[in-house]
């Protein structure tokens, strides 16, 4: 998992003391950073009850986590118009550019009154996207037994990191992003 923090101040400016809670929702979450790394070390998609004093200050840090679970989310969303019910949008661009998730969800600062403001969050990220050299391999005539190899380029023309796994065992991929296509009858 891949976290990007971002900090907001929460702000009292008021001569009484002031009871809240946070709450957010997936992908993000309010989160604790240990103080050596700047990493996340405790998240929380519900805070537990603070007190903020009378004319204080608090900060708060945010997280946005990324993981492949979230990237495979990609493919329900393919087919919907706008965003969907959750606050998650894929926006493809009409020159052909690279795909992108785009959440716009809140962070709600739940009062003891009972009252919600709403702080908006808004994340976007680049979808990899794999290409492949070519969209079909001719492997021709094959005798029983006779292997026959062909290449093939795959790459990732976005500026975002892709993984990928072979699920059946049909090719190879050695270093240097080339990939050895064989084919046995």
């Amino acid at each position: 998992m891949v976290y990007y923090t971002r900090s907001l101040t929460l702000c009292n400016d008021s001569p009484a003391l002031l009871g809240y809670r946070l709450t957010s929702p997936a992908p993000f979450s309010v989160v604790q950073l240990d103080p050596a790394t700047r990493q996340p070390r405790r998240r929380l998609d519900r805070t537990e009850r603070r007190v903020l004093a009378a004319r204080q200050s608090v900060a708060v840090s945010v997280a946005l986590c990324l993981s492949p679970d979230l990237l495979g989310y990609v493919h329900s969303l393919q087919f919907l118009q706008g965003p969907s019910p959750d606050g998650v949008q894929l926006v493809s661009s009409d020159d052909g550019g690279p795909r992108q998730l785009v959440f716009r969800l809140p962070l709600d600062v739940e009062f003891d009154n009972g009252s919600v403001q709403p702080v908006p969050l808004e994340a976007t990220v680049v979808v990899p996207s794999l290409r492949l050299s070519t969209d079909t391999l001719d492997f021709g005539v094959c005798f029983v037994g006779q292997a026959r190899e062909l290449t093939v380029l795959l790459s990732n023309p976005t500026g975002s990191d892709s993984f990928w796994q072979c699920k059946r065992g049909i090719f190879t991929a050695p270093p240097f992003r080339r990939l050895i296509m064989s084919r046995f009858i």
